[in-house]
């Protein structure tokens, strides 16, 4: 069942809201490129909301002090203990196998952005 979350403009670039739907903790994100992706929002380590941590691009490099973020990953990193999560799949970056958050399905209708649980 689809249902009402916010209007699209109400979703800064870069930004998040937590909702509740059916009793589940949800963050709704906005990507750079103004897609919008809904994750659970509950970091599986220790359960704080992710909510509350920042998006961020993913950061690699080949050597010692080498930065390259990368613009077609961002993540949703923890508040607590900074793991991060791929803010379209819900998979960690360090054990993408194993360790996920589960996704939902958003679209948006009229400029309003529904969530599909």
């Amino acid at each position: 069942m689809k249902h009402l979350v916010c209007k699209y403009e109400d979703l800064k670039i870069d930004g998040k809201k937590a909702v509740s739907i059916d009793r589940k903790a949800i963050v709704v994100v906005r990507s750079e490129s103004g897609e919008v992706y809904a994750l659970r929002d509950v970091c599986p380590h220790k359960g704080p909301c992710l909510s509350a941590g920042m998006i961020d691009r993913n950061c690699a490099g080949d050597s010692v002090g080498e930065y390259i973020f990368e613009k077609e990953t961002e993540v949703l990193r923890c508040p607590w203990h900074s793991w991060e999560f791929d803010i379209k799949t819900g998979r960690s970056l360090f054990a993408p196998e194993k360790v996920k958050v589960k996704t939902y399905e958003v679209t948006i209708e009229d400029d309003k952005v529904y969530v599909e649980v």
